[in-house]
């Protein structure tokens, strides 16, 4: 074999090699990926933006309402705390109110209804030439008949202006605690 022989079969083999190496390095560098599914991967990154800003919102939102639960906690607990204290309040003014319709009750028992003759002033004794004087007939007043009714008297009166005044409570109390 000659010399040119020789070189030929060495250059073939060198572009052998070369090509070997072409497609070695060929398959160890990555592919382009096609146009179209570099659009779904920008289209699929939009879509997380847009789910990451709207989850973002809920979030703020979820904040917001649990600060307005925590305002609404604390109110409803003061709210609570001044029912119990009526409610304490009014069982206090009931036994109060109770105790003072028993005071007056028993002070009312303690007040004995005076007959009206017994309120009459006593008259002052006749002097003995006021006795021997005949007394001029009175003119009798003109009597009701049946169809003119006198007015129905109290048998009672109380003695004092506080009498009254604890008759006229104990009457009051009796309609509040009826009512």
């Amino acid at each position: 074999m000659d010399r040119r022989d020789t070189m030929a079969q060495g250059r073939q083999q060198n572009n052998g090699s070369r090509q070997r190496c072409a497609q070695s390095a060929a398959a160890k560098a990555p592919a382009e990926p096609p146009k179209a599914v570099c659009a779904q991967l920008e289209q699929m990154n939009r879509k997380l933006a847009a789910a990451s800003a709207e989850i973002l919102r809920y979030q703020t939102r979820l904040f917001a309402c649990e600060r307005q639960m925590a305002a609404l906690r604390q109110e409803n607990a003061q709210l609570e705390a001044a029912c119990e204290q009526a409610r304490q309040e009014a069982e206090c003014a009931s036994a109060h109110a109770e105790q003072l319709r028993q005071e007056l009750a028993r002070h009312a028992e303690a007040v004995r209804p005076v007959p009206v003759a017994a309120h009459t002033p006593p008259q002052p004794e006749p002097s003995a030439a006021q006795s021997q004087r005949p007394e001029p007939e009175a003119e009798q007043p003109p009597q009701p008949g049946p169809e003119a009714p006198q007015p129905a008297q109290p048998d009672w009166k109380p003695q004092t202006r506080l009498e009254h005044l604890s008759v006229e409570l104990m009457n009051w109390f009796d309609d509040m605690m009826g009512a």
